[in-house]
């Protein structure tokens, strides 16, 4: 037996690789952990064929971390110093970043 810690941003594959996960919070703390088969939201994504689960798993958590960051009002630092600037709306990763003016 072996434990192997892998983590990364890329999910391409892993979606039956992984016999546990372990979900580490934006605060630092324990989301989930266990044995992927007692993953609820997993056993569903699998019965329905989902063709990245692994993706769609923690898309959903990282989803509603920043949906409850949104609603206490804490924001990434912007970049450039604007009222209305959400750096965090990125809109699905097309923004372009021209919406905020930048000074010369």
């Amino acid at each position: 037996k072996a434990t192997i810690l892998y983590a990364t941003h890329i999910f391409d594959g892993l979606d039956d690789w992984a016999s546990h996960l372990f979900y580490l919070t934006n605060k630092g703390e324990c989301g989930w952990q266990g044995k992927m088969n007692e993953l609820e939201v997993y056993q569903q994504l699998k019965q329905s064929n989902h063709p990245s689960k692994m993706l769609a798993i923690a898309e959903h958590w990282l989803r509603k971390e920043l949906e409850e960051a949104r609603r206490s009002g804490k924001y990434e630092k912007a970049q450039h110093d604007h009222p209305m600037a959400d750096p965090t709306d990125r809109q699905g990763g097309y923004a372009s970043g021209r919406n905020i003016p930048m000074e010369a």
